[in-house]
Order: C-alpha cells, then structure tokens, then sequence
C-alpha cells in the first residue's frame, strides 16, 4: 500500500480523466478538487485498486455565531 497527494500521483501516473475512471467519478470532479487545492491523497493497492480520501481537521468548518 502507498499513499501519495493527488498533485503528485497526477505527474507521475496519468491524466484526471485516467483517475477519474478508476475512481467512479466524473473528470471535472477531480478538476475541481485540484483547483481547489484540497489536500486529497489517494492509496494505491498491492492489488491494484485505487481510493482518494481528504484529509481534513477537526472540525472542518468553524463554529457559526449567533448575530
């Protein structure tokens, strides 16, 4: 098993439309995630399947206030 940014797995393995296939997503989907800058980072399996997960904190969005 292997962990690498998203950024970097799409230098050196391919194209989004490549990744996007592999993952079940549309290609604009994987667009957006880079122009976004989210921080993805993708598992390539000893068995070859592939996954993406974002790495977030805890908790993601701040606290809204009362107004």
């Amino acid at each position: 098993m292997k962990k690498i940014p998203l950024s970097k797995y799409l230098e050196e393995h391919g194209t989004q439309a490549a990744l996007a296939a592999a993952l079940g997503v549309n290609q604009s989907a994987i667009s957006q995630m880079v122009r976004a800058g989210r921080s993805i980072e993708i598992t390539l399996y000893d068995d070859g399947r592939i996954e993406a997960n974002e790495i977030r904190p805890i908790p993601a969005r701040p606290k809204r206030t009362a107004a």
